[in-house]
């Protein structure tokens, strides 16, 4: 229960640009505001993830996606049709080595701009050229 009343006093009348100023802090508020929600949709969200299907042979990995945007993941399905078995090592991944017409995926998360190498192993040792990945 409220006790007492509440008068509102205004020490002089409104004039003609009361109004004026009041449009213009209505606009000021919603121009500070727009920035702020601007600046939300431009922080990196979670990433997507897609599926890559990537055959090895006996001389080189093939990759169809050279150029990814950062924060994206990337799961390399990735089969062996060398006749000899390969480990692959792509950034900072790597697989044990991947009998012939075996199959193994590898997730990589590509969270950092940057030029990767990526290339195949046997027995520790390179196997093919040394290939790139850009990450822009």
């Amino acid at each position: 229960m409220i006790t007492g009343s509440t008068k509102l006093h205004l020490t002089q009348p409104p004039g003609p640009n009361a109004s004026a100023k009041l449009i213009a802090v209505a606009v000021a508020s919603l121009a500070v505001g727009a920035s702020f929600a601007y600046a939300g949709q431009r922080t990196t969200g979670p990433g997507l993830v897609y599926t890559e299907p990537t055959v090895m042979t006996d001389r080189t990995i093939s990759l169809t996606r050279t150029r990814l945007p950062r924060g994206v993941i990337i799961r390399y399905a990735i089969v062996n049709r060398g006749t000899r078995p390969y480990a692959v090592h792509i950034w900072d991944a790597s697989t044990a080595p991947i009998p012939p017409n075996g199959r193994v995926v590898l997730p990589v998360n590509w969270r950092d701009r940057g030029r990767y190498v990526y290339r195949i192993f046997y027995h520790g040792e390179p196997a093919g050229p040394r290939r790139y990945i850009t990450v822009y």
